[in-house]
Order: C-alpha cells, then structure tokens, then sequence
C-alpha cells in the first residue's frame, strides 16, 4: 500500500500533506483511522532504515519534528508516538499518532496502537482531509522546510 501511495496510484484523505525530494506525508488510509494518524514514507522504495542515503536519513529529522509540532498545535494531544514497523509492507514507514488526553492512561504504546485499530477513536475520510489540509498548511506557515507541497 505504501508504494501505491507513493507513485500516486491511492489517494489518502486530503492528499498529500507534503513532500520532497525524498519524504512524503500522508494521512493514513487504515479504514479505522484515528484523526492525526499520519504516514511518513520515503518516495523510494526503501524496505530497511540501514538503506535510507545519507540525504535522506539528514533530511527526516526535520521533517518528523516539524510535523509532530505541527499535530501537537492543531490537536493538543497529551504526546506524539512515532513508531516504524516493517513486517506486513516492506517499505519503510513512520506512524505518527497523537495520543489524545481522552486516552485511558492503561492504554499506552503498542497497546495504544492496538486501541486505535479497534475504531475507538475513528475519524470520517472528511475529518481525516481536513486535518491534512490543515497540518499541510501550518507546515507552510511554521516550519523551515523547504517548500515543495502547497497548500
């Protein structure tokens, strides 16, 4: 799923939130999604984090950080996880995912992934589009990335 998205072949809610040379931001296309729940994925098909070049391993940091700031003002979650798993697409992907405060404080990493899977906190294809678009616009507004995605 992760290469459709990539080569413009799935189209995620709102579309792309930004990208570059190398990244790409998307919101995610799990059908149970969770508002915020966003995919960090480079624009190669890269299956392990030890292949990323050295521009592209330079350029995520940036990239992650300027969208997890980005979620914490729109949505002013209690934290931002960030995990990668490869085992079921082999591409290498980054999950961004607000944990709300409305969160049970015994829901809490993996578990917490586990939750959002259950449709606990399920969002509309709208929903998802608008937070996109508006992640997409404070990352124009509020970031020192370099500008290829407008909004």
């Amino acid at each position: 799923m992760s290469c459709e998205v990539t080569a413009g072949r799935r189209e995620t809610p709102g579309g792309v939130i930004y990208e570059d040379e190398y990244w790409s931001l998307t919101h995610s296309v799990i059908p149970v999604q969770l508002a915020g729940f966003l995919i960090l994925q480079p624009k190669r098909h890269v299956e392990h984090v030890a292949e990323l070049t050295g521009q592209e391993a330079a350029s995520i940091g940036p990239l992650m950080s300027a969208s997890c700031a980005a979620l914490n003002k729109l949505l002013e979650p209690e934290k931002v996880y960030v995990c990668s798993f490869g085992s079921s697409v082999k591409h290498v992907h980054s999950y961004l995912m607000p944990r709300m405060t409305d969160a049970p404080p015994d829901i809490v990493g993996g578990n917490y992934l586990s939750a959002v899977f259950t449709g606990r906190w399920a969002c509309r294809d709208d929903e998802a589009a608008d937070l996109a678009r508006y992640v997409q616009v404070e990352l124009a507004q509020n970031s020192d990335l370099p500008t290829f995605t407008k909004p």
